[in-house]
């Protein structure tokens, strides 16, 4: 009884020492982007940890994009500034974190023009350089910009 005792007091300490990271979340997703620098669609995961993000798409079966998302974005291992990946990528210089602030699904220009929807809310945002349509649901982002030709929509699995 005493080394069952025992056996049990050594599993819970180890366990309790384990370091445990609670601000990891993965979540597996189809995902559509057509823009003049990239053209995809695919399954892949969105993995948020800490204050980075993580997008990994994968075809037939194996990892051929990686897009990280930190103080940087970083492409497949190239990393650029926000303003000039924005640039690059969207054709527009936007605000810094407008990629970020899509894959989480949160408003967009602090919340400018929102209207809440049953399941989530939408935005049209337009100016001279860009006309914005962003919808966020339950299972599913869209981000369509007629101007630079920009269209993302994400749909979570499961």
């Amino acid at each position: 009884m005493k080394k069952i005792f025992f056996f049990f007091l050594i599993i819970f300490f180890f366990n309790a020492c384990a370091v445990k990271n609670q601000n990891n979340l993965s979540q597996s997703i189809a995902i559509i982007i057509n823009s003049p620098f990239l053209k995809m669609s695919d399954f892949g995961f969105l993995i948020k940890e800490n204050q980075t993000l993580n997008l990994e798409v994968y075809h037939l079966g194996q990892a051929f994009f990686n897009l990280k998302i930190k103080d940087k974005i970083c492409l497949n291992a190239a990393c650029y500034d926000k303003k000039v990946f924005n640039k690059k990528f969207f054709k527009n210089e936007y605000y810094d974190d407008i990629l970020s602030d899509i894959l989480n699904a949160k408003p967009l220009w602090q919340g400018k023009n929102l209207q809440k929807t049953a399941s989530g809310f939408k935005q049209n945002l337009k100016a001279k350089n860009y006309e914005i349509f962003y919808v966020v649901s339950k299972n599913k982002i869209s981000f369509f910009d007629t101007v630079s030709r920009i269209k993302i929509i994400l749909g979570y699995q499961g």
